[in-house]
């Protein structure tokens, strides 16, 4: 420890040695006592005996002053010993340490000592050589602090001379400016003497380009007093100049001048002067720019300054000039805020750029912003409150509301209604005689044609009072079209001003930002600078220094707070309110239009001539659909107007709401229109469907009983049990016979009638899937407008969800379609049945008889006069050999079925849109298989009997087939998908035409598993009991299979 104090490292060996030496001696004693107490009184000595021996081993150590116990090595004994240098001595080389290379050779270190007294040893080389080390170390140190010294002076006086050079630089500049800035002055060049004062206060003030290099009192005094005052007087002078003139052409309203003198403001430090003399220009501007008081038309109008077109005389621009002065006398409430907002829009488009550049430091940007909106918003918001006021907005909506309470419940509130309840309100007349003018029998004729126009007329003037409340559907469309006029000028106003706020303040932004950038760099600046003055010795050093916040950092905390606290427009201003208080009554008015649009389609619809009855124009059923041909002609499914008009009343007032580009009168206006379609207008077409299905009823309407010539015969029935109204119109062509005298008619035209009327009667049940489609479409048109028109904001999606709502009315338009089909098929079927049990000939258990015929619940069925024939047969599967060849040759009941169920479907299936005729051919033949189905289970069956069932059933499947228009249902396999009591006839023919019983059991077992097995157990043996080779005992036992 004490080798650590020592300063010369030959003092330290010394020390070390000595300390060693001492543990040694220690360690040494220790262990020679530990040796002799071990070996017991056989090893214990005599204190003579063990004197003897440190004695002895004394002499072996003689040169050891010590006398270890223990030996030293031989390097130890011979190392050298010097002596120790003398108190004095060291005194004297401590307080001289300086004179140390002076008294080298009269003070001789131990170094030197030891290698004079024993050069060789080891030990001297090595003190000699840390000695050598040492001296080398405190040589570099002494040398490098003297050498850091002078670079620090050598530093200092660089800066001393930059310091001069700087202060000189910026006194000749100053000195520059102030000339520049007085001869510029006196030349009246503004612009130039305000960028010399501009740069001269630049250098004074440590701005700008000269940031962190602010002027030094050392360069003030070399630029000289007079210098400094000269620039005073004319900065002095230059302000009250430019602001005189700036005044000036403030009141004259000149835009050159103002153009010119605006960005020297800045220069000059006036820029709140600036901001107010600019927004009082501006504010002068706008008043005369918005001005709506009409010229007068009594003072001449002065053609000479108006400029000349090539060809005209000074007579036409006169009288162009006048035909504006009137236009101006008549201006409409759209005119009036579109050239109050085309005034604000110009303005700021012109100015706002300049005024940014030149004024923003003093927020005149958002000050001018404010103005024009200030501006605007006051005129508007009187123009529209005085027009509001002026046609008693308020009072015509609430009456508005009234009268489309009453469209509503006259139209979509008539479910569970009798006739005599609804009061002509569905239709608006009787239906007997509504199906007397879809028939055709009622209309076509000059008498008739008046007559139904007439009463069109006297119907429409039954519109729930709108034509009193509200007006005229054109006054009302036209009154529309100008408040959505108004409100597209006021969004698109209010869309650019919030356009302009928000470059307002990216442009402040960007400001703060450049200003932050510019603190940023001075406080670089001034952390250099102090690392140069003094903060390079506490780097040294590794003082630790604290992070605080400087001034310039608390300051853009501050600015950053005053920013975001700043609010150049208000999120809702007066302007947003009585927008959207328009926009609720535009939204009421729009949906009582769109009411009384779509109640006058219902009243031309119920009075219906050839205008209105239309080819469907869906798909591809345009040109004649399903490529049939009825009696010759190619057959074309129709569709009524009324779904156009209603759709196209519907799209144009939505679109009109769109264009307004108002998001919540837009996102009212899909709702009412989603409303009313999917309530009104699927509730009227779904009624004309009902009607539809009551007109074409066989043996009661439009419809025959399955014979041919008895179509005719059906119609002319149903237009004589209405008392012959419908018929006035064929009497009156004729000649004016007795009302309920047909005969003169012939019967070729009363069929073209009857099929005329089969016709219109399935443009009813078109229309559903017409109207699904157009919805569809319509839709796809809302969202595509959508997407063009208005932004990608929360609103916008709001909007697009309420147009989205159309895809539920399209679903509510197919499930009509479908429960009108439904109806449809439900009215023929009973008619199909009894064909049925014409066809399958009388039962009496056994085999072919002539009784009459039954249906399925016993009762005796007229035929009509529709007997089968001598050379046919009826259902009779129990065949010989005979029987089957005599089945072979003669027509079997089912080709008098099939041929049956043709004349009764197909004028009616020719004239539905494809998807609807296949929907009305499967379900007619389920409704015929399971009549089938009823009457094969009460037949035997012998093989060749199985054989002709299959034949029968093929039959049925290809007569389907070959009257289906789907591609998809022309296999066997998706045919009986879709008709699962055809499926069950199939079943049951693969079932009966089994060999063996054995293979009935296979044949459900695979059906079972590939899923197209419909038949339970019971039902199959029920079915293979009756055939005449299977014994019943043997189907029971063979059939005892659980169900699963």
């Amino acid at each position: 420890v004490d080798s650590l104090g020592c300063k010369s490292p030959h003092d330290a060996l010394l020390a070390l040695a000595d300390e060693s030496e001492r543990t040694a001696a220690k360690l040494a004693e220790e262990l020679a006592l530990c040796l002799s107490g071990v070996g017991g009184s056989s090893n214990k000595s005599t204190p003579s005996k063990r004197k003897s021996k440190i004695e002895t081993s004394g002499d072996a150590n003689k040169d050891d002053a010590r006398k270890f116990p223990i030996p030293l090595p031989k390097s130890l004994r011979d190392a050298p010993r010097p002596t120790p240098a003398s108190p004095s001595t060291t005194a004297d080389g401590e307080n001289d340490s300086g004179d140390a290379a002076d008294d080298k050779n009269n003070n001789p270190t131990p170094s030197r000592t030891l290698h004079k007294s024993n050069p060789s040893h080891p030990l001297t080389h090595a003190t000699l050589a840390a000695e050598s080390i040492l001296s080398s170390l405190s040589k570099i140190a002494s040398g490098g602090s003297a050498a850091s010294s002078e670079m620090r002076a050598l530093e200092r006086h660089r800066q001393a001379i930059d310091a001069e050079a700087l202060d000189m630089e910026h006194a000749l500049q100053i000195r520059e400016g102030c000339v520049r800035g007085g001869d510029s002055l006196m030349g009246r060049r503004y612009a130039d003497a305000a960028r010399a004062v501009a740069d001269v206060n630049a250098i004074l003030d440590g701005k700008g380009s000269y940031i962190g290099q602010k002027a030094t009192e050392r360069a003030k005094e070399l630029a000289g007093n007079d210098a400094l005052m000269s620039h005073d007087t004319t900065t002095v002078v230059l302000k009250r100049a430019i602001g005189e003139r700036y005044e000036a052409a403030v009141r004259n309203g000149d835009v050159a001048g103002l153009s010119e003198l605006t960005p020297l403001l800045a220069m000059l430090d006036m820029a709140e002067l600036g901001v107010k003399l600019y927004l009082e220009y501006s504010q002068s501007c706008l008043c005369a720019a918005m001005n709506l008081e009409p010229p007068d038309l009594s003072a001449p109008i002065d053609v000479s300054n108006m400029p000349r077109e090539e060809g005209m005389s000074r007579a036409a621009m006169r009288r162009r000039a006048e035909e504006q002065v009137r236009a101006q006398q008549n201006q409409s409430v759209p005119m009036k805020l579109a050239r109050i907002y085309n005034a604000a829009v110009t303005h700021i488009r012109h100015h706002l750029p300049m005024v940014a550049y030149a004024l923003g430091e003093a927020d005149g940007d958002a000050a001018l912003v404010q103005l024009v909106h200030v501006e605007a918003e006051k005129r508007s918001v009187d123009i529209l409150r005085e027009s509001m006021a002026e046609r008693e907005l308020g009072r015509t909506v609430r009456r508005a509301e009234v009268v489309a309470t009453k469209v509503e419940g006259r139209y979509a509130s008539v479910s569970g209604k009798s006739g005599d309840e609804l009061d002509g309100g569905m239709f608006g007349m009787d239906e007997n005689n509504i199906a007397n003018v879809i028939m055709g029998l009622g209309g076509g004729g000059d008498a008739a044609g008046t007559d139904i126009v007439a009463r069109r007329n006297a119907a429409q003037r039954e519109d729930c009072g709108f034509t009193i409340e509200v007006g005229n559907l054109s006054d009302v469309d036209a009154a529309l079209e100008e408040w959505a006029l108004c409100m597209q000028h006021t969004e698109s106003y209010e869309r650019f001003i919030r356009h302009a706020v928000k470059e307002v303040i990216k442009a402040r932004k960007l400001r703060r930002e450049q200003k932050r950038e510019e603190r940023r760099r001075l406080r670089e600046m001034e952390e250099a600078k102090n690392r140069d003055d003094g903060g390079g010795e506490s780097a040294l050093l590794g003082t630790p220094t604290t992070p605080r916040k400087t001034a310039a950092e608390n300051e853009e905390e501050f600015d950053d707070e005053v920013e975001e606290r700043i609010e150049i427009l208000p999120p809702h201003t007066a302007l947003n309110e009585v927008a959207a208080e328009i926009g609720g009554y535009y939204s009421s008015l729009e949906r009582c239009l769109l009411l009384a649009s779509l109640q006058r389609a219902f009243v031309h619809a119920n009075f219906p001539d050839d205008s209105t009855f239309t080819e469907v124009a869906i798909g591809n059923n345009s040109g004649g659909a399903h490529n049939s041909f009825y009696h010759g002609r190619r057959a074309a499914p129709l569709q009524t107007n009324l779904v156009e008009e209603c759709l196209f009343a519907a799209r144009r007032s939505t679109l009109r709401a769109f264009a307004t580009g108002h998001t919540g009168t837009a996102s009212a206006a899909a709702n009412v229109c989603v409303d009313v379609l999917g309530r009104v207008l699927l509730e009227v077409l779904t009624r004309r469907a009902e009607l539809g299905a009551s007109l074409v009823k066989p043996g009661e309407g439009l419809l025959g009983d399955g014979d041919q010539s008895n179509l005719g015969a059906a119609a002319f029935s149903f237009a004589k049990s209405t008392a012959g109204k419908g018929l006035r119109g064929v009497q009156a062509r004729a000649g004016g016979g007795k009302v309920g005298d047909v005969n003169e008619e012939s019967a070729e035209e009363l069929h073209r009638r009857t099929v005329l009327g089969v016709a219109r009667a399935a443009a009813n049940f078109n229309d559903l899937e017409v109207v699904a489609d157009y919805t569809k479409r319509l839709e796809a048109n809302f969202l595509k407008e959508i997407d063009a028109g208005y932004p990608n904001v929360r609103d916008t999606e709001q909007l697009r969800m309420c147009a989205k709502g159309l895809s539920g009315v399209v679903e509510s338009f197919t499930q009509a379609s479908r429960r009108s089909m439904e109806e449809l098929i439900s009215v023929i079927l009973p008619r199909a049945r009894q064909i049925v049990n014409e066809s399958v000939g009388p039962r009496d258990g056994g085999g072919g008889g002539t009784q009459g015929a039954s249906n399925f619940l016993g009762g005796p069925v007229l035929t009509g006069g529709t007997a089968a024939k001598a050379t046919s047969t009826a259902l009779d599967y129990n065949l010989d050999d005979a029987a089957f060849e005599l089945s072979q040759i003669s027509e079997g009941y089912i080709g008098r079925m099939c041929s049956s169920l043709d004349e009764l479907i197909e004028p009616l299936r020719v004239h539905l849109l494809p998807k609807l005729a296949d929907d009305l051919v499967i379900g007619i033949l389920g409704g015929v298989s399971k009549r089938l189905e009823a009457a094969i289970r009460k037949s035997k069956f012998t093989p060749l009997g199985a054989i002709s069932l299959d034949s029968d059933i093929r039959y049925v499947m290809n007569f389907a087939k070959d009257r289906i228009d789907s591609p998809e249902l022309k296999s066997n396999v998706t045919l009986c998908r879709a008709c699962p009591s055809l499926a069950r006839l199939n079943q049951i023919t693969l079932l009966m035409n089994v060999d063996d019983l054995e293979d009935a059991l296979d044949l459900i077992s695979v059906s079972k598993r590939k899923g197209n097995w419909d038949l339970k157990l019971d039902d199959a043996k029920t079915l293979l009991s009756l055939r005449v080779d299977f014994e019943g005992a043997k189907v029971n036992d063979l059939l005892q299979v659980d169900e699963d």
